[in-house]
């Protein structure tokens, strides 16, 4: 088996790796979904401040790679050849992925323009997204705290999403071919 995990920040465009990884038939998991689910179970209403809130709560009390044990645990679940983890957000995180699977496991750093990033955000507007560029700027911050640029830094691979998402794309499938062919 194969992990690829993407780091990078909001809008930086982890979701392209998704999207390739689909049409080469490759499943993926979201961490963010694991954190939005408890936040359901107890139900908190999901924004962009309640789920950087509950997430920076839950990280400081059970530790920085708490979501990153309960992802590796769902990634060891399934049977797949590859599996993409989107959204390790921190150096703690990083280090349960590579304990856990070694040398089968390969960061993707996916980097863009903050300016560019709160424009994608600004035209998706996804429930969970800031709504305004204060806001936008202090879910960065938060990020940066538990260590984004720190994972970011030890990317295998950087991909820069700072032209056309169609160019991104292509730069996305070929080294995600490259990796399976390795495998």
């Amino acid at each position: 088996m194969i992990v690829i995990g993407v780091a990078g920040m909001r809008a930086a465009g982890k979701s392209i790796v998704n999207e390739v990884a689909k049409e080469l038939g490759v499943s993926s998991m979201e961490m963010r979904s694991i954190v939005i689910e408890m936040m359901k179970e107890r139900g908190i209403e999901v924004t962009n401040r309640s789920l950087r809130e509950f997430a920076d709560g839950l990280r400081k009390k059970e530790g920085y790679d708490i979501v990153a044990k309960m992802t590796i645990k769902r990634v060891k679940d399934t049977r797949d050849r590859a599996i993409v983890v989107n959204g390790i957000r921190g150096y703690e995180e990083l280090k349960r992925f590579k304990e856990a699977f070694g040398d089968s496991f390969v960061l993707i750093g996916m980097f863009a323009p903050q300016e560019m990033r709160f424009d994608r955000v600004m035209k998706r507007n996804l429930l969970e997204d800031p709504k305004s560029w204060e806001e936008f700027v202090w879910a960065d911050e938060k990020e940066l705290d538990w260590g984004v640029a720190d994972s970011f830094a030890f990317s295998d691979y950087m991909i820069v999403n700072a032209g056309e998402k169609e160019d991104t794309r292509n730069k996305v499938k070929a080294l995600m071919k490259k990796l399976l062919e390795k495998r």
